[in-house]
């Protein structure tokens, strides 16, 4: 990882004409600013931390972390990233408020003609995947949402790598605190999360670092698997985008077990989360059968197994766990009329999920994600022990 930025920048590059993407408000940007202003971006962005990685000594609950406390780790992990795998260059950006500054750095270390790695393409839609592509970053950088994105840097990049991964990631809007972790993770008002037990908080260190495992993962998955597959299935878009974050949500968690030595409070409660996600505006990442496999792994093995080999494993587990095509499209056709009959809008879920409640479900299927769903959401408001397996109705409604 480049340690220092020496030297003047020559000048802005150009933003319209690099790869054909344009944003007016971007330009204006670029007109009103300095060269100098950019090479800060930059220096800030390609600088390396101060001390070399390490796991950051944390022990007992976490209440809340200061932003320097939270930035520390994000440093270590981008550093342990970039040390680990010289082929990509890791970045993180907050984005918010200096969105447009971040973007700009990310651009200019691009350079001219640079290609977006995340979704297999024909050659002649290379330009309009990296205008698509750029302009997801964009949303994402603005709208403080957390996601990765891998490039293959172009002509007159700074970068002395092929490759660029940049993870966007606000902490301050994330994972603050474990209350703020928690919330967000669930996606609950303000209501209904005082009600949540504290025995049900997410770690927010713990899920700091998962989430940044989880993001560099999708660019070591685009790199070393290839980006999305084509296809022309009618859900098969969404089919793909289950398994990249099925595969994500399984490293992460090896590698957390892993650093860990064992199962912790956090992993147990990230997993129930992600079974209460299939009901939410992103069921794809409802990853909860994936990592409970990977809790019921042999830690033994987990701990014994060389960091680069864990992507391995994740892959096994995904494999094993994500079923077909026509099993995945029969279990979102169950978890559609699920949610109706637990009386969510599924216009909420998007058009394709709404074609999809027009197929016949299983019932039994249904019954089982309805049980599940229920059984983890009144859990959350007590200490109680849960298992990974949600009994039947009739066992724990008395």
């Amino acid at each position: 990882m480049d340690k220092t930025c020496a030297g003047e920048p020559e000048a802005v590059m150009p933003f319209h004409g690099s790869f054909g993407y344009n944003d007016p408000d971007m330009n204006v940007f670029i007109q009103k600013h300095h060269p100098l202003q950019v090479f800060l971006c930059l220096c800030l962005l390609l600088a390396g931390p101060v001390m070399a990685h390490e796991v950051v000594p944390h022990t007992g609950p976490s209440l809340s972390s200061k932003p320097a406390e939270l930035e520390k780790i994000i440093k270590q992990k981008i550093e342990y990233y970039n040390k680990t795998y010289p082929e990509i260059h890791f970045v993180h950006v907050d984005g918010g408020d200096d969105w447009h500054g971040d973007l700009l750095a990310i651009i200019t270390m691009l350079g001219t003609s640079p290609d977006a790695l995340d979704y297999q393409h024909p050659p002649d839609l290379r330009e309009t995947l990296m205008n698509v592509t750029m302009e997801r970053l964009r949303i994402m950088l603005q709208a403080d949402v957390v996601s990765a994105t891998l490039f293959r840097v172009g002509q007159e990049s700074i970068l002395k790598r092929p490759n660029l991964c940049v993870i966007t990631l606000n902490p301050n809007e994330f994972v603050s605190s474990d209350y703020q972790a928690t919330r967000y993770m669930l996606d609950l008002d303000d209501d209904v999360m005082k009600k949540v037990h504290p025995a049900r908080y997410l770690d927010h260190i713990h899920h700091l670092m998962f989430t940044l495992d989880h993001e560099a993962f999708h660019c070591l998955d685009s790199y070393f698997n290839g980006g999305s597959p084509q296809t022309e299935k009618e859900l098969g878009g969404e089919y793909n985008l289950f398994r990249r974050e099925s595969v994500a949500d399984a490293y992460a968690m090896a590698f957390h077990i892993r650093e860990h030595g064992d199962v912790t409070a956090y992993a147990r409660n990230i997993a129930h989360a992600r079974a209460l996600w299939l009901f939410s505006d992103s069921p794809n990442r409802c990853t909860f059968e994936t990592l409970r496999e990977v809790i019921s792994y042999d830690d033994k093995v987990i701990r014994s197994v060389p960091v680069k080999d864990l992507i391995s494993l994740a892959t096994h587990v995904r494999n094993k766990t994500v079923g077909n095509y026509d099993a995945y499209v029969a279990q979102r056709v169950a978890a559609i009329h699920a949610a109706m009959e637990l009386g969510r809008d599924i216009a909420f879920y998007g058009e394709q999920w709404e074609k999809a409640s027009e197929k016949q479900a299983n019932p039994a299927l249904v019954k089982h994600l309805i049980n599940r769903y229920e059984y983890y959401y009144a859990k959350l408001f007590t200490d109680d022990p849960i298992p990974m397996v949600a009994p039947h109705g009739h066992e724990w409604k008395k």
